[in-house]
């Protein structure tokens, strides 16, 4: 039935934007340019035309107002006007039924292609005369008024609903059928229903060969893990369309479904020299960086990330933390002191950026952030002593006295992270349970906290430790040292454990009076552990205590 629509006549005619009642938003930054567009828009019969000179003007003024029409520069300094699209559509500052059109003189190649892929309404280059800015917005405004109730139910997050519209549409031989087609195949990979999509597309293929019904069925192809058919459509879309960044993506994953990761590696950078301003694309290359164990690409891939981030909709520590992350992870991996030094300073400069950034909006002080990732780096460089201390300085004032932690959500994977690399089990199970279960951070901390070598070593650690409280209990204070000894070969910074240890020495100090310098030596040991170490309420007042009594047995 679909095939039809492209040999029926379809004789509706435009309709004439009521320009009106429409309540236009004009983004530039120029000055001149807003009164030309404003003289323009009059001309048109727009009586309600307010001026914006930033996107986060734009933003304040959508939030107050609902607009018809949004004229956009994209060069609008901090915010671009492809982050302004995003950022209305992610927080529905914008109505379904309205227009959001780039006038821009901006022809970059890889600009115009990031910003087509946020799919505004239309993309006007600058200059253009009045005429042609009318016509181009009369066949905007016809085809979302045309296609309003399918936007609608998109924008209620009703894909059922919205397939539902476009098949009522497409029996009604609504004139803009093909492109409502094209959406409502879409629509139904969204949906995972792959198969319904193919049974539609065959026969349309049959009658034109459409590129967007190419790349739709390479879609359902791929979906149905039918990997050899989705990579042949998709090679020859591709020798037709060499600048198709969607059906080059779409390949990179046909080849990573295929275990082909070095070339789905390759189609993708492809991609990216022709587009490189998608977070989406580098986020997928992540991934495929991943399947290849590139560490450097994950780095390279998350710093641009983080890069695109700032300004826009997604802006916050989450690209902050994955790129730092990545950074220490090449540490760990490097073997070279000169290839260390300049990961180091690669972080030093990431972290004096982001104090301006990121940091401007911390509900904690920056340095904070800092500490914590300073002792991430010191513990994957197996300065385990040295990087608890510099952790507990950084988040010991969200502990209170009760031992109960507050530790700022967005710390807590960072410091779990820290935690575990220097066995210290205990407070990284505490901060695991802040972790956002949905988030692939925690889902890779619990991997870890749930996995056998670690699971077993938490459970010896609990096992001794129970048992060396039990012999400290019952006077056996040589057994309940041995065992604590043995608990803290476990887990050597965990800051528990150095106080079992050093309780249990200053109690053999009071009973075995020849081996008191040997004792003494070894408490002071244990002290010089936590000496400078920033412990939590209990901790402390237990090793204040514990040091008086050393102090007294010393001096006997």
């Amino acid at each position: 039935m679909y095939c039809v629509l492209f040999k029926d006549t379809l004789l509706s005619t435009l309709q004439k934007i009521p320009y009106k009642k429409l309540k236009v938003l004009l983004v530039d930054p120029q000055r001149p340019f807003q009164i030309m567009m404003k003289g323009i828009l009059t001309n048109f019969g727009v009586q309600h035309v307010d001026l914006s000179e930033s996107g986060e003007a734009a933003v304040r003024s959508c939030r107050s107002k609902e607009y018809d029409l949004l004229l956009v520069e994209y060069n609008l300094g901090s915010k671009n006007g492809t982050q302004l699209l995003e950022q209305l559509r992610t927080l529905k500052l914008i109505k379904p039924s309205a227009l959001f059109v780039i006038v821009s003189a901006e022809t970059d190649r890889a600009v115009v292609l990031g910003t087509m892929e946020m799919a505004p309404d239309d993309y006007i280059i600058k200059p253009f005369s009045q005429r042609l800015l009318d016509s181009r917005l009369q066949k905007s405004w016809n085809k979302r008024k045309a296609l309003s109730g399918v936007y609608l139910n998109i924008d209620k997050g009703d894909l059922t609903g919205a397939i539902t519209e476009c098949r009522r549409l497409i029996k009604e031989k609504n004139r803009y059928s093909a492109i409502i087609l094209q959406m409502m195949t879409g629509l139904l990979c969204d949906k995972d229903q792959f198969q319904d999509a193919i049974n539609i597309l065959i026969p349309v293929l049959k009658e034109r060969n459409l590129p967007w019904a190419n790349l739709i069925l390479a879609r359902a192809k791929l979906g149905i893990m039918e990997l050899d058919e989705a990579e042949k459509i998709l090679k020859a879309l591709i020798k037709s369309q060499s600048t198709n960044v969607e059906a080059i993506d779409l390949l990179a994953k046909v080849h990573l479904a295929n275990a082909n990761n070095e070339l789905a590696q390759e189609t993708l950078e492809r991609s990216l020299d022709l587009s490189p301003l998608s977070m989406k694309r580098h986020q997928f290359m992540v991934e495929v960086a991943r399947a290849n164990d590139n560490v450097t690409l994950v780095k390279d891939s998350f710093g641009k990330l983080l890069n695109l981030s700032r300004r826009s909709v997604h802006a916050g520590t989450d690209h902050l933390f994955n790129y730092t992350r990545s950074i220490i992870e090449n540490v760990a991996h490097c073997e070279e002191s000169k290839d260390i030094y300049k990961l180091q300073n690669e972080l030093t400069s990431t972290l004096h950026r982001a104090k301006t950034e990121e940091g401007r909006n911390l509900d904690f002080p920056f340095s904070t952030l800092e500490g914590v990732i300073q002792a991430q780096l010191q513990s994957a460089k197996g300065e385990h002593l040295v990087s608890k201390k510099t952790l507990m300085e950084a988040i010991h004032s969200f502990s209170d006295e009760d031992d109960n932690w507050n530790l700022p959500d967005e710390l807590a994977p960072d410091a779990c992270i820290t935690l575990l690399n220097l066995n210290d089990f205990e407070l990284a199970t505490v901060f695991a349970k802040q972790l956002d279960s949905e988030s692939d951070i925690a889902k890779e901390l619990n991997n870890k906290l749930n996995d056998d070598s670690v699971k077993q070593k938490k459970s010896e650690f609990s096992r001794i430790t129970r048992l060396g409280i039990e012999a400290y209990s019952s006077g056996d204070n040589l057994e309940s040292l041995d065992l604590f000894k043995q608990a803290l070969v476990l887990s050597p910074v965990n800051s528990g454990a150095v106080l079992n240890v050093a309780q249990s020495q200053l109690k053999l100090m009071t009973e075995k009076r020849k081996y008191i310098k040997l004792l003494s030596a070894e408490c002071k040991d244990s002290f010089r552990i936590l000496n400078g170490m920033k412990l939590s309420t209990p901790h402390q007042k237990r090793f204040d205590k514990l040091h008086k009594e050393y102090d007294v047995l010393a001096k006997k």
